[in-house]
C-alpha cells in the first residue's frame, strides 16, 4: 500500500522518534498494529494538514490498515522517495492559503482566529509553524460554524495534496 509520512530532519518520526532506515530498507514493528500505539504509521493525503513536519516522503506499507480516517497503520514500512515540492516556499504558500481561506467573512472570535493565522503565515516554513497556522485556521471555521474545523481541515489537505501532486489512491 502506498502511502505518506512527514518525518524530521534525518528520517526521524516527529512523535515515536524512531528513526527510519534509508530508502528501500523495511521499517519493521516488533507488535502487532495499534493506532498510536505500535506499528508503522502513515497518512493518506485527507489527512497531511493535521501531521505536518520538516520533511514529506512516499512510503510503502506492507499489510497497512485505515485504523483512523487518513491513518494507515502495518507491521512494516519503508521510503520510498521524498516529496521534493514539500519545502518551506510552499508550507509557506499554505500557511498563507489557510489564513486566506477563512479571512473572507470572518467575525467575532472567528476574525480573531484568522487574524492571528494571517500574522503567522508570513514566517511559517515546513515545520510546526505551518501545523500552527492551520490549526488556527481551522478554529477560525469553526468559530464561525460549528462543524467549520473538520471541514476547514479536509479543505486544507485537499490543498496540500494538489499542490504536492501526492495522490496515492489512484
Amino acid at each position: 500500500m502506498e502511502a505518506l509520512k512527514f518525518l524530521r530532519p534525518g528520517n526521524v518520526a516527529p512523535f515515536a522518534k524512531v528513526p527510519w532506515p534509508r530508502p528501500g530498507t523495511w521499517l519493521e514493528s516488533e507488535s502487532r498494529p495499534e493506532l498510536c500505539r505500535s506499528g508503522v504509521h502513515a497518512l493518506l493525503p485527507d489527512a497531511l494538514a493535521t501531521w505536518i513536519a520538516e520533511e514529506l516522503w512516499r512510503v510503502e506499507l506492507d499489510g497497512g490498515e485505515e485504523l483512523a480516517p487518513g491513518i494507515v497503520v502495518a507491521p512494516r514500512g519503508r521510503l520510498v522517495s521524498r516529496v521534493e515540492e514539500w519545502n518551506d516556499a510552499t508550507a509557506r504558500d499554505f500557511a498563507r492559503s489557510c489564513a486566506e481561506h477563512v479571512c473572507a467573512g470572518a467575525r467575532g472570535r472567528g476574525a480573531e482566529y484568522a487574524a492571528d493565522a494571517a500574522a503567522a503565515a508570513e514566517s511559517a516554513v515546513a515545520d510546526y509553524t505551518a501545523t500552527a497556522v492551520g490549526y488556527m485556521a481551522a478554529h477560525a471555521a469553526e468559530a464561525m460554524t460549528p462543524g467549520g474545523f473538520v471541514a476547514e481541515r479536509r479543505w486544507q489537505s485537499h490543498w496540500l495534496a494538489v499542490r504536492l501532486g501526492v495522490d496515492v489512491h489512484g
